[in-house]
């Protein structure tokens, strides 16, 4: 059998393992650099949507400023509001980073929000950018709510963030951020007492104090449940103190409090909660500041007659004080705003105020008693403004003690006070004492063995003495609070 030379054959095995490890290592190098690209994109892409989230968050916070939501009012009344999104001149209401874009009838917030949410991140060497835009989704107008001296508007808004990274040699990373941004309404809370603050002892009743519940629109007759009370910090209790309700806060448990060491309720002695009921709130309750008096009133001199009345609201006492009347009966300013707000400086004295919107900038000692204006007007609005004639908030905005608040109609809606300061007030109740204080950054100290009918909300509220807090039930049914802002939906897209 003949056979053929076979020698070189290693040599062309060589040859094809040296390809194979050749195209082996190319195809090594290409996954190796499409790692690299995946992972520049992912970075790059995760820089962008963060960008964008920080463009979110940055128009957000300007939709819940103040510096925004004072002047929704004024747009309310140009907008077309019973369509969604809202319409504005035929068009939808839109905010954008670039003002030249914006369909706004407010030139001043197309500027403002232009300014607060266009921006840059620094990111190692690079710079991440992004812009807004915000469409007005629904916008409702909220009357009686609980504290404020006006309407109130919520908003629902949708947010697109575009965020992106530029890139050399390539079109830029981007990513688009969509949320919504929107609050709703509810009936008021049924508290007798609300503490804003949130810290220890943000309620605290010593001695005897009980709270109750009534409803004005049936009398005056009291039961001892639905007295219920809420903090955001703790409520400390002793003595024989028993509240016939629950208490709210987003604390939980019951021991001694400290900073460190936050409990819901501390208790000495006998005190107690009905049944123990503490009901654990989910965060703590947001309550919006009373707008400040407008215009505001004098804050020097006392207002003790008549003729300080006329003086501080710009009438010569030989004149008659129209549209409004101050005349003295039994030794008592009476005051009748006949649907004018009327502006008193620091008062001190007997007075009688009739329906109708004051504007006050102290109340000293002497008694206050409310009645229906000539006009109809039933309910009396107190808004303190509580400043020194340098500006400055006073230490102490409403000093009245004694039995020095009639309210013979029983009805707390019939007399609101309305505070937004720090100052502190000192008060008691009586027997026909029914108000509605709302004053979320104040504290309340009440004084004597009289009782509190309506309701209180301050920052803190302390009570000795052996006076009962009785809710009126029927105010949740009339007043409305505004609850928190809630980001209700997220996405986001790449580009």
């Amino acid at each position: 059998m003949t056979r053929n030379n076979e020698r070189g054959v290693a040599l062309v095995i060589t040859l094809f393992l040296m390809a194979s490890l050749s195209a082996l290592a190319v195809s090594l190098m290409f996954l190796s650099q499409t790692e690299t690209s995946a992972s520049r994109n992912y970075k790059t892409m995760s820089q962008a949507r963060y960008a964008g989230e920080a463009g979110i968050h940055k128009t957000m916070n300007y939709l819940m400023s103040t510096a925004y939501t004072n002047t929704v009012s004024t747009a309310f009344a140009a907008v077309n509001a019973s369509n969604s999104p809202v319409q504005y001149s035929g068009n939808a209401v839109v905010l954008s980073s670039t003002a030249a874009d914006s369909n706004y009838p407010d030139a001043a917030v197309k500027t403002a929000f232009a300014a607060a949410t266009a921006g840059s991140l620094t990111a190692g060497t690079g710079t991440l950018n992004y812009a807004t835009t915000a469409k007005l989704l629904s916008m409702v107008q909220v009357t009686n709510v609980y504290g404020a001296n006006g309407p109130r508007y919520i908003q629902t808004w949708q947010v697109t963030s575009t965020g992106s990274v530029p890139v050399a040699g390539s079109n830029a990373a981007t990513v688009a951020v969509t949320a919504t941004l929107e609050r709703d309404i509810s009936d008021a809370n049924t508290f007798a007492i609300f503490a804003t603050g949130l810290g220890c002892g943000a309620i605290s009743l010593q001695g005897n104090v009980e709270t109750a519940s009534y409803d004005s629109s049936a009398g005056s007759t009291t039961t001892n449940s639905g007295g219920n009370v809420g903090t955001n910090g703790n409520m400390s209790i002793g003595g024989s103190v028993d509240v016939h309700g629950s208490l709210s806060s987003p604390r939980t448990g019951v021991g001694s409090c400290d900073e460190g060491a936050m409990t819901a309720l501390s208790t000495t002695g006998h005190a107690t909660v009905d049944g123990n009921n503490l009901i654990q709130l989910p965060q703590a309750m947001n309550f919006e500041n009373p707008d400040p008096p407008s215009p505001m009133p004098p804050a020097s001199g006392t207002t003790s007659s008549c003729a300080d009345v006329y003086s501080n609201n710009g009438a010569s006492t030989s004149l008659q004080f129209l549209p409004a009347t101050c005349s003295v009966v039994s030794g008592k300013v009476n005051i009748d705003p006949m649907g004018r707000t009327v502006l008193l400086g620091n008062i001190s004295g007997s007075f009688v105020l009739k329906g109708g919107k004051y504007n006050i900038n102290s109340i000293g000692s002497g008694d206050l008693a409310v009645q229906s204006s000539l006009n109809g007007t039933a309910n009396v609005a107190i808004t303190l403004a509580g400043k020194t004639t340098t500006g400055t908030d006073l230490a102490t905005v409403f000093d009245l003690n004694g039995n020095a608040i009639v309210n013979a109609s029983m009805d707390p809606a019939k007399l609101q006070i309305l505070y937004g300061g720090p100052g502190a007030i000192e008060m008691t109740g009586g027997s026909t004492g029914a108000f509605m204080i709302y004053a979320p950054n104040a504290s309340v100290t009440t004084h004597g063995n009289s009782d509190i009918w309506g309701s209180v909300l301050a920052r803190q509220v302390t009570s000795a003495g052996t006076p009962r807090f009785i809710y009126d039930r029927n105010l949740q049914s009339r007043f409305f609070t505004l609850g928190n802002y809630v980001m209700s939906s997220f996405s986001w897209k790449k580009y």
